[in-house]
């Protein structure tokens, strides 16, 4: 029965600010849900929003809204001034394309039925539904926004013209006003978006693009505290970025998120490998147990962080899962050679395992990177490959990835990418020859001179 309370509240409240008859709330009630079945039910399905119910509360919070502004308006102003690109815009930028979708077929039918069935009603919204999906499926600038405002305008005012050779109706400011109310809409999607993201936690690719500015206050500490680590998260956006763009997921995401994931290590560097230039490793010196609890809390740490810098839900699941719950093999190994009846299970990393896609791949890149910094000498393309598919199997076999989303066909895709991004960096450089070799240009050669 929950499922169907935001659309009963939602006939609720619509009908309180505009009353109809009993049989027209009725109807209304049964449609919604109904319609809520067929449309909007079909994104809670989405591994997202099973994250975190922000995700839920946010969505259902947009749709309410959506809904009661738009017949508010159309029953003041027309249809003209329709909020339902303004809603839709906000649902694809924060959700994506399929709950956009959704949430504008499910106004713009709801509105035709609360409206005497003006068709009207529900062609602009279906027409502006389809503008939003088609001009703001990838969206990394501001101005992407405002484009799409644009082509919204000229469809709008191409419709009003279209319905006044059908009809022979139009109103007088008709014309005008449909085309000025998609950059109106932008206008205030802009404006009111830092504040969604800021509250629900939430981001957009537009606040994600902010968020992997290496100045960020966050990055720039992991820079300073723990240079090594940084680097190694520069090479695993690097990864994640490629790997995520070959199986068509968010690499945006993917890349933003590999920036962050080892935030925790802020706290104590010097106890990873890759920080240790120079220095003693301070796991000789104190127990395994010890060294567990350790590498366990950068991960804790990593979520503190997240969330006191009010960081994407996305990204503190990425923090949390990147080791899933994997062994920490070389501690263990140390572990059982003082006590043999130690369990692996008293070595496992906290976090849980990947429960979407990004968050698989940041995994798989992680562990490619760090084995990719144990090659010696010149590796073959045909090495490199059979260490990247070593080390991916090895997470899979584990059961690592079964909550990702991430299939068969995915993960051979990503072996692939991965290989090809960690050859190119491993590629074989031209030895130049020193200063009197032969071959070396003389400055004082007259051939030399322009």
């Amino acid at each position: 029965m929950n499922q169907f309370l935001t659309p009963i509240l939602t006939v609720i409240f619509l009908n309180l600010l505009l009353p109809s008859s009993w049989k027209a709330f009725l109807i209304e009630l049964i449609f919604a849900m109904l319609l809520w079945h067929l449309f909007i039910q079909e994104s809670f399905r989405s591994n997202i929003f099973k994250l975190h119910k922000s995700f839920s509360i946010t969505f259902n919070s947009i749709v309410i809204a959506s809904v009661l502004s738009t017949a508010l308006i159309i029953n003041k102003f027309g249809n003209v001034l329709s909020t339902i690109y303004l809603f839709t815009a906000l649902a694809i930028l924060l959700f994506g394309e399929k709950s956009a979708k959704n949430l504008g077929f499910f106004i713009s039918i709801l509105m035709f039925i609360h409206f005497q069935e003006d068709i009207w009603i529900f062609l602009y919204g279906a027409l502006m539904t389809l503008v939003v999906v088609k001009t703001l499926k990838t969206v990394y600038r501001r101005s992407d926004v405002m484009k799409s405002a644009g082509i919204a305008a000229i469809a709008g005012v191409i419709f009003i013209f279209l319905k006044w050779i059908l009809t022979g109706i139009a109103g007088k400011f008709e014309m005008p006003l449909i085309a000025l109310n998609p950059f109106i809409s932008s206008v205030i999607v802009l404006g009111i978006l830092p504040y969604i993201e800021y509250t629900s936690r939430i981001y957009s690719n537009i606040g994600l693009m902010e968020l992997g500015n290496l100045n960020h206050p966050l990055l720039k500490l992991l820079s300073i505290r723990a240079p090594g680590t940084y680097q190694h998260s520069s090479m695993v956006a690097n990864l994640a970025e490629a790997a995520a763009e070959k199986i068509g997921a968010n690499s945006l995401l993917a890349r933003v998120s590999a920036y962050y994931h080892d935030i925790g290590k802020i706290k104590r560097p010097a106890f990873f490998v890759e920080n240790q230039i120079g220095i003693e490793n301070p796991h000789d010196n104190i127990s395994p147990y010890l060294s567990h609890l350790i590498l366990d809390e950068h991960v804790k740490y990593g979520i503190h962080l997240a969330k006191k810098n009010r960081l994407p839900i996305l990204i503190e699941s990425v923090i949390a899962e990147h080791h899933g719950t994997r062994v920490q093999k070389y501690f263990y190994e140390k572990a059982k050679k003082l006590n043999p009846s130690v369990s692996e299970d008293d070595f496992r990393y906290p976090g849980l395992k990947p429960r979407f896609k990004e968050s698989g791949i940041i995994m798989l890149a992680d562990s490619v990177e760090a084995v990719s910094r144990t090659f010696s000498g010149n590796k073959s393309p045909a090495q490199i490959q059979a260490a990247v598919e070593e080390t991916v199997m090895g997470i899979f076999t584990e059961r690592q990835l079964e909550n990702s989303g991430l299939t068969l066909e995915d993960i051979e895709l990503l072996i692939e990418e991965f290989a090809r991004v960690v050859t190119s960096s491993y590629h074989k450089r031209i030895e130049y020859p020193k200063k009197g070799e032969e071959g070396v240009i003389d400055g004082d050669n007259k051939s030399n001179k322009i």
